[in-house]
């Protein structure tokens, strides 16, 4: 069973996405459910994790209504705002629609280094825990020590890694990526997905070997029962194809694995962090 714990849908009809500069110019079209239904028939996919792209409870809802009708969006990773006073009541009506599974925010693009050290953050990410939803904490390499800060305040919250916290592949860097990594590693409540890899990489030239320290050090800290696959599709578009994100990581790391490992990192891994239906 595969699962793709990693993808994005969009309406540019609805809403403007501010992170899509012109740069991303292959990104500003739609990408709705018909699309990913067409990108993933030939890759034996059993059921996916749609993941928030806009900070808005109406994307969230959105989403939702997708999901609710698609027999291959198993989970819903949405938005709220953190700090909302009414936030435990937002989370009630969300969890209303059982595929509501987690939130994330775009702590990659805050231009306050602390932002995720807030009280208030703090307290929203609690209630997400009390109120058994996963986090999907999406940071660049360099917020990774205020990421560690922030585990030790959240001893048990169920938290998972977009990314592999998007080190600086193009430029071969590993430190203190790699150590800030193996330390948050050292928390069993955490997970990491082995996604959005080609993006930083040259998108032109990457080579498979760009990846193999990244994958191979990820897989020697978290072990194979705490990495998901995640295409992150369609962002992965700038760099490459769904055929080519699948199969990097096999290339690199499937003659360390047995099948059941094997299957867990495909699709185990995700169907239980994620509760997924």
């Amino acid at each position: 069973m595969i699962i793709d714990s990693h993808h994005h849908l969009w309406n540019l009809r609805l809403r403007d996405y501010p992170w899509m500069s012109p740069e991303l110019k292959p990104l500003d079209r739609n990408f709705l459910e018909d699309d990913l239904v067409k990108t993933v028939q030939s890759s034996h996919i059993s059921g996916t994790v749609l993941v928030q792209a806009h900070q808005s409870l109406e994307e969230t809802r959105w989403l939702l209504q997708i999901a609710e009708k698609s027999n291959l969006i198993l989970g819903v990773v949405g938005w709220v705002d953190l700090k909302e006073s009414n936030l435990e009541k937002t989370l009630e009506k969300l969890k209303g629609n059982l595929k509501f599974k987690g939130v994330r925010h775009l702590i990659q693009d805050e231009p306050d280094a602390n932002w995720m050290l807030q009280p208030e953050v703090i307290r929203g990410l609690k209630m997400l825990h009390e109120a058994r939803l996963t986090y999907d904490l999406l940071v660049k390499s360099h917020q990774l020590e205020n990421a560690l800060r922030l585990v030790e305040r959240l001893p048990e919250m169920p938290i998972i890694v977009d990314h592999i916290a998007k080190p600086s592949i193009k430029a071969g860097i590993r430190e203190p990526w790699a150590s800030q990594m193996k330390e948050l590693a050292r928390s069993p409540h955490i997970y990491c997905k082995i996604s959005g890899l080609i993006t930083e990489a040259d998108h032109q030239h990457w080579r498979e070997t760009d990846f193999s320290f990244y994958l191979e050090h990820i897989l020697y800290v978290f072990g194979w029962d705490r990495i998901c696959w995640g295409s992150d599709w369609p962002v992965c578009l700038m760099a490459g194809d769904y055929g080519q994100v699948m199969k990097l990581p096999e290339i690199i790391l499937r003659s360390s694995a047995n099948q059941a490992q094997w299957d867990a990192f495909m699709g185990g891994n995700a169907l239980k962090f994620y509760d997924l239906l």
